[in-house]
């Protein structure tokens, strides 16, 4: 029995050790300073898993959310904007746990006016090279215009987009011919143009996927994403970004495609206090009836006879054990109670989505 406790004390022991080591470890670069239009890298070594989202501030195309280094560039401002960005990290896997960890980092971006200011106009008479997207943002298998232009001595300015070479930080993930750029992965990227000895500014894109019109946010980092209970939600609809892929992958039809995003939200609000039940069924109530109506009273029946999105689509989103278990606990919150039937010509109120744009391809 003695033996028998000694190796308890030093497993406890050694645990104890791992999480410090961790915490101490894992660092979040403080908050930073930027000006327009330049590369931004926020490190933050040390963590298992990583998941970065920006929570404020003019948007960016972020590079390498799941990695411990996030890069963008800084958007084009023409006074002082903060950038807020999130990141959850998990420090420490054990068998019985994840250590999640969640951290901000503000990033002050200044005018390049401010640049030249603090340079005291220095290298203003340097030849520069300027790259340009006509977009920043692209679908994947659509194409962009791209232009670079060398800037000379004398206000002399020249496009020199055919005699450039082009650095990527992924390679595969576009064609570049001429002035057409092409996206072949979804991913985001950085791109820059070398002309000879002189390399232009760094330029962020942003590749998505897009299905009947809707975007999709991109592929989550399951390890962190399945840490909690209600995951990662990068484009905040209300909807995990795991299953919202999921979704749009399984079902072709918009009408069921938006039903099922709405069971999903019902799914994500009784996870996150399964014991308020009897207030939150109306959630699942509603998207039942709207699935019903779609089902039998609409004379189109978009939706075929037996389906059952809500049934279909529990696997994933009860896919980890907390996640089964809270809906557990919701389910026995609801036991023993006596609920009216529900009216019928209500069931078309019930869809939380705008049906017109829907049916027309156009997404929210």
């Amino acid at each position: 029995m003695k033996y028998f406790l000694h190796i308890l004390l030093a497993l406890f022991i050694a645990s104890f050790l791992t999480a410090c080591y961790d915490e101490e470890t894992f660092q979040v670069d403080s908050n930073l300073t930027s000006y327009a239009n330049e590369k931004v890298d926020i490190h933050a070594p040390g963590a298992l898993s990583y998941s970065w989202r920006q929570v404020s501030g003019i948007s960016v195309v972020l590079i390498n959310q799941n990695r411990a280094t996030l890069s963008f560039i800084a958007p084009d401002v023409t006074a002082q904007e903060i950038l807020v960005f999130e990141l959850e990290a998990i420090t420490q896997k054990t068998q019985s746990r994840n250590m999640t960890l969640k951290g901000q980092v503000n990033v002050t971006v200044l005018p390049e006016r401010q640049k030249e200011k603090d340079a005291n106009n220095t290298n203003r008479s340097r030849k520069s090279l300027k790259l340009t997207l006509e977009k920043t943002s692209l679908a994947l298998d659509t194409n962009t215009t791209l232009k670079v232009v060398a800037n000379y001595n004398k206000n002399i300015c020249k496009d020199v987009t055919a005699e450039v070479e082009w650095i990527l930080s992924d390679t595969d993930a576009v064609t570049i011919t001429n002035t057409t750029l092409h996206a072949k992965k979804e991913t985001n990227i950085l791109i820059q143009a070398k002309c000879k000895n002189q390399t232009s500014n760094t330029l962020a894109l942003e590749i998505y996927k897009e299905i009947n019109g809707h975007k999709l946010p991109p592929e989550p980092n399951m390890t962190v994403n399945n840490a909690t209970l209600l995951g990662i939600d990068s484009n905040d609809n209300g909807v995990r970004d795991d299953v919202e892929r999921w979704i749009f992958a399984e079902y072709d039809e918009p009408i069921v495609q938006a039903v099922a995003m709405q069971n999903a939200r019902a799914f994500q609000i009784i996870l996150e206090d399964p014991s308020n039940a009897r207030e939150t069924k109306k959630f699942t109530e509603a998207q039942l009836d709207c699935q019903s109506y779609y089902m039998y009273q609409d004379e189109r029946k978009l939706i075929p006879r037996g389906t059952n999105l809500h049934k279909e689509s529990r696997p994933r989103m009860l896919n980890t054990r907390e996640r089964s278990r809270a809906y557990y606990e919701f389910n026995q919150a609801l036991s023993g109670g006596v609920y009216p039937a529900r009216d019928r010509s209500k069931y078309k109120e019930s869809c939380d989505f705008n049906k017109t744009k829907i049916l027309n391809g156009e997404w929210e």
